[in-house]
């Protein structure tokens, strides 16, 4: 099975993008996933877009021209505020990719 791949999408593209990723890491191997991510800012995501085929984005600043595939406000999650609640749209999406190699 192939990592879930997820763009992780703040401000600055730095440090709230990074935390992001690593909770997101944590969740994902408690449920027997992979994950490779990446960080960057609003701006940055057509870029990264180009750069790898991700299979959502989560966010915690706005994206102006969003791409085709789920985006996940993770705003609540990142500072635990509704996290059940995020985990099981992120678990639902998911569920929705093929993790097929």
């Amino acid at each position: 099975m192939r990592p879930v791949r997820i763009l992780c999408v703040c401000g600055s593209g730095t440090a709230t993008s990074a935390m992001l990723a690593a909770k997101l890491q944590d969740v994902l191997e408690e449920h027997g996933y992979q994950m490779e991510g990446d960080e960057t800012n609003p701006p940055g995501v057509p870029i990264a877009m180009m750069a790898n085929s991700w299979d959502l984005i989560a966010f915690t600043s706005p994206i102006e021209d969003a791409p085709d595939i789920p985006l996940l406000n993770a705003t609540g999650f990142l500072v635990g505020i509704n996290e059940d609640e995020f985990i099981e749209q992120l678990m639902d999406e998911i569920g929705k990719l093929n993790l097929s190699d």
